[in-house]
């Protein structure tokens, strides 16, 4: 038995296909949601009073449901073996409307395949879907003391282009797709009954992100640091591989495209020591002035805003770590941790406890800490100013690492700041941390509450004492920096 899910998966990649049906892998929900999204759209819709499919019901059962009910929500149907389920189906005089509702704010064109799929599936059931429509989230929406369904969700016949425009109609974009159901459904079913599959490295393995599945196929741990699997953006790379060139200098110049990124990672593996840029460094960091503050949010993303002023996709800050380096050295800590609705406190504490003067280093701030304050700032007006104001003094420590104004071939090819750490120091790590990444931070917060008052103070302080190893990292990899810029100048 397969779900159309697995057909989706197949056109992405067979190990993807067989991997997710053998190698199941658990994954937290990047968004938190105080209530499921299907209770939601299900009173949008006026779907609580309806018809309910269930989990191994056979088509008869849900033809059945469909013939005593004007709308069925989670009606299973299957074909050749293949299952679907359709989130909302209403009777109409011609057949039935399908919605599909999405937690997003912009379903896209390539949703109309799998529209087009579970029609065919339908039809060869006896059921005609006439009509297709999608739910999904306003993004301008701004809650206020009540959530407002009618506000938070919208319903269209169309569909999202890359320029998150509403584009063309569903019935456009299905007309627009060819599927052959039948070899589609038949060699799925094949790579899924295969006892094992071999790992074919693409440019669609590490495509937009990493697949998750990346470190299951493919074993880079022998690698050496300055593979050319690790040489940044190059289109040749794969090719090379396969060619049997495993270092970065030996990839033929004609074959380097010369973004300053790539010459760094050259430079480096053709040298084997570390490529620096002091020159350009000993500008960046003339901008950098003391008191020095290295500042690290960790948030939790809500794709329906729990408070009011908060949007959709929104997040909320439960915690920050700030230290504060002076002119004579001294490093001072400051510590936040709340839960619920702590953004007010949040902010004035910031406030109080950033100094007032010099530099505000951060690593990745501008998609991270500094897009933060803007929301707070739009959230709690009264406050703009001096939100605006932190936000000036910010300096991104990643940019000397992503402009390639400094490569050390151990960080192969990462440049996260837990990639670059090890380089300037072999004492401070991550590794011995009860929480090592921010999603396990996130993950642990999302529990908190739940918690008796003993455990509440070790999930506290385990996020805390990871988000006090990230400013203190910002610290250790900038005074790395400035002895590399002062090393034989």
């Amino acid at each position: 038995m397969l779900h159309v899910s697995d057909l989706m998966r197949e056109m992405k990649c067979d190990c993807f296909c067989w991997n997710s049906a053998h190698n199941s892998l658990h994954q937290e929900s990047f968004y938190k949601m105080d209530c499921p999204f299907s209770d939601l759209w299900r009173n949008y819709l006026n779907a609580n009073e309806c018809g309910l499919g269930h989990s191994m019901d056979s088509n008869e059962q849900s033809l059945k449901l469909l013939e005593e009910n004007e709308v069925v929500c989670f009606a299973r149907f299957e074909y050749k073996e293949c299952r679907t389920k359709i989130p909302y189906l209403k009777k109409l005089e011609d057949g039935y409307m399908a919605v599909y509702p999405h937690l997003s704010a912009y379903p896209k064109e390539n949703e109309a395949l799998i529209m087009k799929v579970n029609q065919m599936i339908l039809s060869h059931c006896g059921v005609d879907i006439v009509e297709n429509r999608i739910a999904y989230l306003n993004k301008e929406y701004v809650r206020q003391d009540a959530l407002d369904l009618n506000e938070l969700l919208c319903i269209s016949d169309k569909l999202f282009n890359k320029r998150n425009h509403l584009s063309k109609t569903i019935a456009e974009c299905m007309d627009e797709v060819e599927v052959d159901l039948d070899s589609w459904i038949e060699r799925t079913k094949e790579i899924l009954n295969r006892p094992s599959v071999t790992p074919v490295r693409t440019k669609q393995c590490t495509a937009l992100r990493r697949c998750n599945y990346y470190s299951v196929c493919f074993d880079e741990s022998n690698e050496p640091d300055d593979s050319i699997l690790f040489f940044t953006t190059n289109q040749h790379k794969l090719d090379a591989y396969d060619r049997g060139i495993r270092h970065i200098h030996e990839l033929p110049l004609n074959q380097i495209e010369g973004f300053r990124l790539q010459y760094a990672q050259y430079m480096a593996s053709k040298t084997q020591k570390p490529f620096m840029d002091r020159a350009a460094l000993q500008v960046w960091m003339k901008q950098i002035k003391y008191p020095i503050s290295y500042l690290d949010f960790e948030w939790d993303t809500f794709a329906v805003p729990p408070y009011k002023n908060m949007k959709p996709f929104d997040v909320l800050c439960f915690q920050y770590s700030l230290h504060v380096e002076t002119s004579d050295g001294n490093l001072t800590h400051y510590n936040f941790f709340e839960s619920k609705d702590c953004r007010r406190h949040f902010i004035e504490q910031l406030i109080k406890d950033l100094p007032k003067t010099g530099t505000i280093l951060v690593y990745n701030m501008e998609g991270a800490e500094k897009l933060r304050l803007k929301q707070l700032a739009s959230q709690f007006e009264e406050y703009r100013e001096e939100l605006e104001s932190i936000c000036s003094r910010m300096i991104d420590l990643s940019k000397p690492f992503e402009a390639g104004l400094y490569y050390n071939s151990k960080m192969r090819g990462h440049y996260s700041l837990k990639s670059i750490l090890p380089v300037f120091s072999k004492d401070v790590s991550y590794h011995d941390l009860d929480i090592q990444n921010g999603l396990n931070a996130v993950f642990a917060y999302r529990t908190y509450d739940e918690k008796d008052e003993e455990e509440k103070k070790e999930v506290k302080e385990a996020i805390s004492t990871y988000c006090q190893m990230d400013t203190y990292a910002e610290y250790v990899v900038y005074h790395g920096l400035i002895k590399e810029v002062e090393k034989d100048a």
